[in-house]
């Protein structure tokens, strides 16, 4: 199975995500088996494709070609940990599901794989 991409969408004007960078920084010391992003939107807006997100943080994990979670949640470290474990725990027909549920929002997703 694919390792997670968890992406942490931010700006770099925007003081909430500065305060939160150094947390969300934590956080990859916590999930070595993943590939956690920090990714400007407006330094990434052509790899990001449509997407632009309402308001940040956004969360986005996605495995393989599976966006499995995109959205915007509270700067809470135990929230934002409990989230990426329980995607990491699902098995492959699960994640499927998931991102079909994403999927049929019918609005613009980023592709995790683009950015580095």
């Amino acid at each position: 199975m694919e390792p997670l991409r968890v992406a942490c969408l931010c700006a770099q004007w925007c003081g909430v995500c500065r305060d939160w960078q150094p947390h969300f920084a934590a956080l990859a010391a916590q999930f070595p088996a993943a590939q956690l992003l920090w990714v400007d939107v407006e330094d990434a807006a052509d790899l990001l494709g449509g997407y632009e997100p309402e308001n940040f943080p956004v969360l986005a994990v996605q495995r393989g070609a599976d966006l499995l979670y995109c959205a915007t949640l509270p700067q809470q470290a135990a929230v934002w940990r409990r989230l990426i474990e329980e995607l990491a725990g699902l098995d492959a027909n699960s994640a499927r599901q998931q991102a079909a549920r994403l999927a049929a929002q019918g609005v613009p997703l980023p592709d995790l794989r683009k950015l580095s």
